[in-house]
């Protein structure tokens, strides 16, 4: 079985990736793909907020730096997208009208040091807890490598 390495919220996403066909990981240095689904931990405390944000792309990074990984798939929910962009002709760029935005700035670093590496990198808006079509988006870019 291919091997994905998932940040975020591991336990949520582990039975539909599975079902999928591909081993399912929260520590394996082997795998080939990355996951990465950061969520909303609800906490009131906005530096324990970021333990569902910053903190798996963060890891996801590192991870992506020292590893071979041929495909990155990150899902967001695009909010730091919205709003007027703070850079001229540039449409999906982040914006900072809120936290979001450096959450969505965090996801295009990302992307940027895993293409650099050689991945091929997704980046797919939903919520894959809740839309069909978001999880058949992830698993089609997983198979794609």
């Amino acid at each position: 079985m291919v091997g994905v390495r998932v940040f975020g919220d591991v336990d949520s996403h582990q039975g539909w990736v599975k079902q999928s066909g591909f081993d399912v990981s929260s520590d394996d240095d082997n795998a080939s793909r990355v996951l990465i689904c950061t969520y909303d931990n609800r906490s009131e405390d906005p530096l324990l907020r970021l333990d569902g944000t910053i903190s798996p792309m963060r890891e996801a990074m590192t991870f992506v730096q020292v590893n071979e990984v041929k495909c990155v798939v990150l899902v967001t929910d695009g909010a730091g997208y919205a709003g007027t962009r703070k850079v001229p002709n540039a449409p999906a760029s982040a914006t900072f009208v809120d936290v979001h935005g450096m959450g969505s700035l965090t996801s295009e670093v990302l992307a940027n040091i895993a293409i650099k590496a050689g991945a091929q990198v997704t980046i797919i808006q939903g919520d894959p807890l809740t839309q069909e079509e978001t999880r058949t988006a992830i698993i089609d870019a997983l198979k794609q490598i």
